[in-house]
């Protein structure tokens, strides 16, 4: 966004944590503002946030991906199967799998060179985002 010159609105950004109840408590957060204030997508830490998102919206009445788009992240099960179908951010985790083992087996002899890692990511379009019906 910074480099697109948008500025984050604070309003529009809520903690859900992995926990369950905490994403679907920050996506009735979102909903329940008024209607030209709400969002129009919902970007979620990941896809268990994401299915609360589906969740949250379905019992506002919130049509998905007409009154609003949805993009996960993780592209794990039931992303693909969901309706509408998830989109998301699939993480590769046989690279990190393997990284991390590495890291682990480097630490063990003492030669840890580089504590932090920036993996390829690869956006899944399905079905859950559309552009915004409104400007």
């Amino acid at each position: 966004m910074r480099k697109n010159g948008i500025s984050a609105d604070p309003h529009l950004i809520k903690v859900g944590d992995y926990v369950s109840d905490k994403a679907y408590k920050a996506a009735c957060d979102l909903l329940e503002m008024r209607e030209q204030d709400r969002p129009t997508a919902i970007f979620a830490f990941n896809d268990l946030g994401a299915i609360n998102v589906y969740r949250a919206a379905r019992q506002h009445g919130i049509s998905l991906p007409e009154q609003l788009s949805i993009i996960g992240f993780d592209d794990v099960y039931p992303a693909a199967s969901m309706c509408p179908s998830l989109t998301t951010i699939r993480q590769p985790f046989d690279l990190i799998a393997r990284q991390c083992i590495d890291l682990i087996l480097e630490a063990r002899e003492g030669k840890v060179e580089q504590n932090y890692f920036i993996f390829p990511t690869q956006l899944v379009e399905r079905e859950s985002c559309v552009s915004p019906a409104r400007p």
